[in-house]
């Protein structure tokens, strides 16, 4: 599972190789400057420190008389013309389209895209040591999975804050990133325990297994309600709008008591779909573009 799309480039790496560019292309002027007007300035130099005669008769001099093609140009012009040459290529070079995606570089006519940063990565960062690390994989596993990195980070996000170590608070034995059950790690081939002390990025293998052992029981995910009752009540995937995860008075449903949007007693598809529809509007919206 590689990130390694066109559109993936991290804008580091643009950056650094805008940078890498402008350098190139100052150092050319440099010497483009320098070849051509080579002459000029052997000549200005002999009119400043020779007298006429040296001037006229050294060696090399007039050739620079004797070539047809090349018409002599005060190297004053000369200079000043480079001058706004480079500082022309610099300000087109580092032209940044504001509010847009795209970086522009007009010296070689082609546009990198900037990749947006992942959506809620800001609040992973709080819990996670290497982000970069952990977007890429987040987003190697939501294409296996074949939905968008965003409904991948909306459940986690749900699930654990993204703190790979939590524990669920109202006592369930659930932990990590999205809060698997004692028994279903065991399915998994591991246990809470050693779920609970993985880093971040590992984790996401597990959370990989699990969805796409859910996706191969049970069909794939085509909403982001869908990714999230995978994770909190596959079989619900079976079921229309109206079917019921937990209902009153079992101590499932105290447990889920926040995911019954309408406080009938009853967790429904429907409340999740809400749920999902309140907390993450632009998950939400996101089309899964792999169906």
């Amino acid at each position: 599972m590689e990130y390694s799309s066109a559109k993936k480039i991290s804008k580091t790496v643009v950056l650094g190789l805008e940078n890498l560019i402008l350098l190139v292309l100052l150092l050319m002027k440099l010497v483009e400057i320098t070849f051509f007007h080579f002459q000029q300035i052997k000549q200005r130099v002999m009119q400043i420190f020779g007298p006429k005669e040296s001037y006229q008769q050294a060696r090399g001099f007039t050739m620079v008389k004797s070539a047809p093609q090349y018409v002599p140009v005060n190297f004053r012009t000369i200079s000043l013309i480079g001058l706004v040459v480079i500082l022309t290529n610099i300000f087109t070079f580092s032209l940044v389209k504001t509010g847009s995606n795209t970086i522009s570089m007009p010296i070689t006519g082609e546009i990198i895209e900037d990749v947006p940063s992942l959506y809620l990565i800001d609040k992973a960062s709080q819990h996670v040591a290497d982000a970069l690390s952990f977007e890429t994989k987040v987003r190697d596993v939501a294409e296996e999975l074949g939905v968008p990195p965003e409904w991948l980070m909306a459940v986690m996000y749900s699930e654990s804050k993204f703190d790979a170590s939590v524990m669920n608070h109202r006592g369930s034995g659930a932990v990590g990133l999205i809060q698997w059950m004692p028994e279903t790690a065991e399915e998994l081939g591991v246990t809470i325990a050693e779920l609970k002390g993985l880093a971040h990025v590992d984790q996401l293998e597990y959370v990989y297994k699990y969805l796409d052992s859910v996706r191969k029981r049970y069909r794939g995910f085509e909403s982001l309600t869908d990714l999230y009752l995978a994770i909190l009540y596959p079989k619900a995937l079976e079921g229309d709008y109206c079917y019921t995860l937990y209902a009153n008075p079992s101590r499932k449903y105290k447990l889920n008591i926040g995911l019954d949007e309408n406080s009938d007693g009853r967790v429904t598809v429907s409340d999740i779909d809400k749920r999902m529809q309140r907390i993450f509007p632009t998950a939400y919206m996101t089309d899964n573009k792999n169906s």
